[in-house]
């Protein structure tokens, strides 16, 4: 009798070390301390292995904030640039427009322009800004971008954008490239 409780008080210090140990991984990874205890404690070693087998979730979620921050600090930038791109070209007009007064003249309607048409605009779907660090590049076109990936300048994790989309996201998740990454 005595031997049979001592076996079943060691059976039990196992399971509670097992629980504490799972507790602690879990709680280190994101995940529920509580839970895990009773999973490492009912399931022992295979509890253990299971909580090391699964992903930290604090490292995916800082993974997921870093990735925002910085598109966040992207969208920022490159607004910035714009509004230095409009100011300097409402410069250039007024410029021009002082030029064209006092000169007497109106380049705007030039008469040498006339029979022509104008330059077609590059469709802003193709032009294309990526990241790199810190750094924001671009624009260049769709088959640059997949020349940068097949010479390893970029990975699927790089961050692009193009006009009309709402935020930067990763190379693998834009459908465009995903045929470059197999």
């Amino acid at each position: 009798m005595l031997a049979s409780v001592e076996v079943h008080g060691a059976e039990i210090g196992v399971s509670l070390v097992f629980g504490v140990l799972c507790a602690l991984i879990a709680s280190g990874r994101g995940r529920s301390g509580i839970g895990w205890f009773f999973v490492g404690f009912f399931l022992s070693c295979i509890g253990l292995v299971l909580v090391l087998v699964l992903p930290n979730l604090k490292e995916e979620h800082e993974g997921h904030q870093n990735h925002q921050l910085e598109a966040r600090r992207l969208r920022e930038q490159l607004a910035k640039e714009r509004q230095i791109a409009d100011q300097r070209h409402s410069q250039i007009d007024r410029r021009l427009g002082a030029h064209d007064q006092a000169l007497g003249l109106r380049t705007d309607e030039a008469p040498e322009l006339a029979g022509y048409a104008a330059p077609p605009e590059l469709p802003d779907r193709d032009l294309w800004f990526y990241a790199r660090g810190k750094e924001r590049l671009g624009p260049v076109s769709a088959d640059t971008l997949r020349h940068l990936l097949q010479a390893k300048a970029i990975d699927r994790g790089t961050l692009l954008w193009c006009e009309g989309m709402p935020d930067w996201v990763p190379l693998a998740k834009v459908e465009q490239f995903g045929g470059d990454l197999a």
